[in-house]
């Protein structure tokens, strides 16, 4: 049986079961999740009858197909409740049960150190009679954002695991809850380095986890600050344990790919390692573990696009980055070393390198591509690059090629793939990616 003694200097915790995986709190998500993560993170609810079931908000509207809170449901009816992906996955993502934490202690308890979020604090002894009847009070924390109830989960035989949000970290003394009884200090990453040095340096007997991370820059700088757990939405992406995928990601769960919320709907992954989507509204996304990172040496990245007007002034993009911080795709908001590979809005090729030190964008070379794209047809935005060069092509439009000899920034890149709101009218509608 694993322990927390098992556990290595450093390990990743897979939120809300792995809420980037398959849909959050769902015994689907933990199996996602157990793949890339050595501790599993759930959290839970209360039904009318004390129950405990796996839920993060007070009611089911969110997440399932249903309505109300959760304590207005019985264990019958919620064994006849189906969770509704279409909040984060695709609408033919298939409908999963909406388990209990019986169920979940049953099925993954001693095989994965395990953190149980009590967000009713009436839940705890419960919790930990079901954790203490199955021998794993040295497996499974209880996990609570409230200062008081870290008493109660000691009380009841339990290890304590307490998260706090930036807001709360400016005002808490970390060496006393550690003397209160936290085994693990959970700091918000969005927190100043200073505090969460402070959290480190209170020493909890399990360490100093982070939460919530959804990106490797987030994680470089939080193990660098000294937290030992990085809890994560993306943990197969954030790992980086995770291939790029070659099927379609329903197949075998959402896998790792990201979208900002709002952005757009969330791609399908095609055969081949095809990542398809429709573009809805907002100029950027980034792929994340789908088909980032790709290899430092010689690779070739494709975009296929369509536009829905003919216009010699498309404005598509590709952007190769050496992490994987938030981005804009524009020279004033430069945030990482990498390259910027563009179909310009004033119909030329373009390859930009940008430096995030000075937060610039260098114009490496530009050439006219030539002719004019027409409505509702295929191109291909093609970006090679070898250990000393970035070429841009679109092929369909004739032999012109932007060449970029340039070897100052290598490394596995994260690609990010941008597309104007409107050009004069014209949007990008359409995008096929893939590394070849």
């Amino acid at each position: 049986m694993l322990t927390f003694n098992d556990l290595p200097d450093v390990f990743y915790s897979a939120h809300r079961g792995g809420a980037g995986e398959a849909p959050e709190n769902t015994l689907e998500a933990l199996r996602a999740g157990a793949r890339w993560a050595e501790v599993l993170d759930l959290d839970t609810q209360v039904l009318g009858d004390g129950t405990p079931v796996l839920m993060h908000d007070s009611t089911v509207d969110r997440t399932t197909s249903a309505s109300g809170p959760v304590t207005g449901y019985g264990i019958a009816q919620w064994q006849a409740l189906r969770c509704n992906p279409s909040y984060w996955f695709a609408s033919g993502y298939p409908s999963l049960p909406a388990p209990t934490v019986e169920q979940a202690l049953d099925a993954f308890g001693g095989r994965r150190v395990m953190t149980v979020e009590a967000k009713n604090p009436d839940g705890v002894d419960e919790l930990a009679r079901l954790i203490l009847d199955r021998s794993l009070a040295e497996s499974v924390l209880i996990n609570t954002n409230d200062v008081e109830t870290v008493a109660a989960v000691r009380s009841a035989g339990c290890r304590a695991h307490l998260w706090r949000s930036a807001a709360q970290m400016t005002g808490d003394d970390f060496p006393a809850l550690v003397a209160a009884g936290a085994d693990v200090l959970d700091v918000d990453q969005a927190a100043s380095d200073t505090l969460i040095r402070q959290a480190v340096a209170a020493a909890p007997p399990l360490g100093a986890w982070a939460h919530t991370v959804t990106r490797r820059c987030q994680r470089d700088r939080l193990l660098g600050l000294g937290c030992r757990g990085i809890v994560t939405d993306h943990p197969g992406y954030v790992t980086g344990r995770a291939p790029a995928r070659t099927s379609d990601s329903l197949a075998a769960g959402w896998g790792n790919g990201y979208v900002p919320s709002g952005t757009a709907p969330r791609p399908a992954l095609l055969s081949g390692g095809v990542l398809h989507f429709d573009w809805t509204s907002g100029t950027q996304v980034l792929l994340l573990g789908e088909l980032a990172p790709v290899d430092a040496g010689t690779f070739t990245v494709e975009a296929k696009f369509s536009l829905s007007a003919a216009t010699s002034r498309p404005w598509v993009g590709l952007h190769l980055a050496l992490d994987d911080a938030d981005a804009a795709l524009k020279s004033t908001s430069v945030v990482h070393d990498g390259y910027t590979c563009q179909f310009t809005g004033g119909g030329n090729l373009a390859v930009y390198r940008d430096d995030a030190a000075p937060r610039t964008s260098a114009l490496l070379t530009s050439v006219a591509a030539g002719g004019t794209v027409a409505a509702d047809t295929t191109y291909t935005l093609r970006v090679t690059v070898t250990p000393t060069q970035v070429r841009v092509t679109v092929p369909e439009l004739g032999t012109a090629v932007a060449t970029a000899t340039d070897s100052t920034h290598r490394g596995p890149m994260s690609l990010y793939l941008g597309r104007a709101a409107s050009s004069a009218g014209v949007t990008a509608k359409a995008w096929d990616i893939t590394a070849v």
